[in-house]
């Protein structure tokens, strides 16, 4: 199964798109923290929040949406 962890999702123009280069910084919107997405094979499994673990980052799950959980055998 394929597992995503989405923090945001924004449309941007072609020429905002030809400016990345690395090292080139992309902001996000403050309140990404609190709205983590968890995908499983693209469908919304669960929503959480970006938390510490130490010296990692992890994701605090408030809301797990059931129909989208792996039966016995995922």
């Amino acid at each position: 199964m394929h597992l995503e962890i989405l923090l945001q999702e924004q449309l941007i123009s072609r020429r905002r798109l030809a400016a990345f280069a690395p090292g080139k910084v992309l902001p996000l919107a403050p309140q990404v923290i609190h709205c983590v997405e968890v995908r499983v094979n693209g469908h919304l499994m669960a929503l959480g929040e970006l938390v510490q673990l130490e010296d990692r980052l992890g994701v605090e799950l408030h809301e797990v949406y059931e129909a989208w959980l792996p039966g016995e055998g995922g």
